[in-house]
Parts: structure tokens; sequence; C-alpha cells
């Protein structure tokens, strides 16, 4: 007969709620470090075209027999967490892992990598490195999986190059921090005579930009160049430019001065076209503020008119802002040069 005294000792001890608010959390953390690590070590990827038997799982994950138990165990937690269940055939991925596999949610689980790795690492790390008077590097951050989770927010950036951008006259784009293109693709099918700069600091980040501008069909129209808007040559040839969730990237007290340096590369009339999250936002975003404010080449999200402020330092008029996500903090800033 099974003993309750000890659950009524930490009951009078003030001990057992906290105990069971704690332990509810070990839960949904292993679900997600084990939802990670699926994709990370590629069991995901494999297992989305089907089934795959133990046996196979040893010959690819395991170099020596004395693994094989180890390996069992971890995939038994992925099933305890039903992520996994075990058939006939082998084991099958299930509930969110089965719908986080399908392309039209990578971008979710892009963004629970993100969560599973760096965030993970700026809570655990960052108050050792500050104690050394340290700050992240731009390094600290995996450029493709950040391109992927940005896609996160692709339908309310959609709505902004929608509202905000030509539809059908010649338009010469600059986009400030291109990601994987989509942005420029979207704005390329909102446009058909646009024509387009993207530029990217990260070669890898490039790489894939251009892969995909082919793929889609519009690499005549775009052009994807390595750079850094602080040192590129300023030359005034572009309609539109545009910084989709990159102000961060830029130090606070170096903004004004960077989004003065941008007007330059517009014509007369021509249209910045901003979008960002900003302070008061969701956890996910105080995440993002917390990279942007602890890493060396970047800073705090901005407060909403704060960056209005600073816009209209920088030398730009006619600033409107719209808030992209009903009853959150990501926005979208256009100004007229």
């Amino acid at each position: 007969m099974m003993s309750i005294t000890p659950l009524l000792t930490l009951l009078s001890e003030g001990k057992l709620r906290t105990a069971v608010k704690a332990n509810a959390l070990y839960k949904p953390f292993y679900t997600l470090v084990y939802l990670a690590t699926l994709k990370n070590c590629g069991l995901m990827d494999r297992l989305s075209s089907g089934p795959a038997p133990f046996n196979d799982l040893v010959m690819t994950y395991t170099s020596d027999i004395k693994t094989k138990d180890a390996l069992e165990s971890w995939l038994q937690m992925g099933c305890r967490l039903k992520l996994l269940v075990v058939t006939d055939q082998g084991y099958v991925l299930t509930g969110l892992a089965e719908k986080l596999s399908q392309p039209q949610n990578d971008a979710t689980l892009a963004l629970l990598q993100e969560v599973g790795s760096l965030h993970y690492r700026l809570i655990t790390e960052t108050p050792e490195r500050i104690g050394k008077g340290e700050l992240w590097q731009l390094d600290n951050q995996d450029g493709s999986l950040t391109a992927r989770s940005s896609r996160a927010l692709e339908p309310f950036v959609l709505e902004a190059i929608k509202r905000y951008l030509p539809h059908s006259k010649p338009c010469k784009l600059l986009e400030i921090g291109c990601g994987s293109g989509i942005y420029i693709r979207h704005a390329a099918e909102h446009n058909p005579l646009l024509t387009a700069v993207g530029l990217e600091l990260q070669e890898d980040v490039a790489q894939v930009a251009r892969k995909n501008l082919h793929d889609w069909g519009i690499s005549d129209r775009v052009a994807i160049d390595i750079g850094d808007i602080r040192t590129m040559p300023v030359t005034p040839h572009f309609d539109v430019a545009t910084l989709h969730n990159n102000i961060y990237y830029f130090a606070v007290d170096e903004r004004i001065q960077i989004l003065d340096r941008i007007r330059g590369f517009l014509k007369p009339d021509g249209t910045l076209l901003l979008t960002t999250c900003c302070q008061g936002g969701n956890i996910g975003m105080e995440a993002l503020n917390l990279w942007g404010a602890s890493n060396l080449h970047g800073g705090r999200l901005p407060e909403k008119m704060e960056m209005i402020d600073q816009l209209q330092q920088a030398g730009y008029a006619d600033i409107n802002s719209m808030r992209l996500i009903p009853g959150d903090s990501f926005y979208a800033f256009s100004a007229r040069k």
C-alpha cells in the first residue's frame, strides 16, 4: 500500500506546490529540445519519407554495439513524448513531430531549432559573458537557420510589401539583408516590372538566396551582392530600399547614421520600407531583444516612437507606421526621401 506521508510532509512544509509547478516545466522543455534534435541529427528528414526499422537506425547512428542501448533509450524518450511511435515497420513520426516535418511548417520548425540552440545559449551564457565584459559575435548565429526562421513573419511582411511598394510601374529595389530572398520574390511577384539588388553580409546566406531566386525563375531580375551598407559607395539609383527584420543588427547609437546613409541610395521621392519587432512584444521578441542587446555588432529592439524619431532625424519625410500583427509589437515603417 502506497504511503501519502511524504506528500503530506511536502505540503505542510510548503514545498509541494512549488515542486508541482516546476515539474510541469520539464515535459515542454524536453519536447522542444527533442524536436530540435530530431531535425538537427537528420532523423526527422529520414522518418518523413517513411518508417525506419530499429536495425536500420542502428547502422546509421551507432558505430559501436555498446551504443545500441543508448540509441534505443533516446528513441524511447521520443515515444514517451509522443513524437515517435513504433509500428510493425519501424519508428514513425507522430503528433507535433509529424506536422513540423511538413514543408509548409519549416519556418515554425526553424524557430523551434533557434530556441533550442541560440536562445538557450543566450539565456544560459550571457550572464557569464557580460561578467567578463564580453558580448556575442555575429558568428554565434546560424545564417541559414535564421533565414528559414524569419519566414515565420512572412505573411505579415507581405502585407507591408503590398501596401507600400508600387504595383505596376518600373521600380528598382535595394533590399538590405536579403536573407533567403523570399521578400524580394514577393516584391517581384507584386510588381512584374521590378528589378532588385539584394545585399547580404554572409556568403552562405547569399548562396541560399541565389539558388532560391534561380529556382523561382527571377534570377534575371535580381542580383545578390555581398557587402555592408555602412561601407558601400552611395549611389542614388533606387526607388525603394527595404530592411526587413534587421534594424537590430545595428547599434542603437548608429541607426540614425545608417538610416541617413540608406537615404542616400534612394532617388528623389524614393521610399524606405522598414519592418521590425519593437519593444513590448511576445516572449520570442524578448529573446530577439536579448540577442540584439548582447551582440557586439547589434542593439536592442527599438521603441515604436523611437523608430519614428530616428527616421525624422535621418532626414525622412511622410513617415507612417502600421502594426502588422494584431496585439503584438511587429511594425512596418514607411518614409519618403
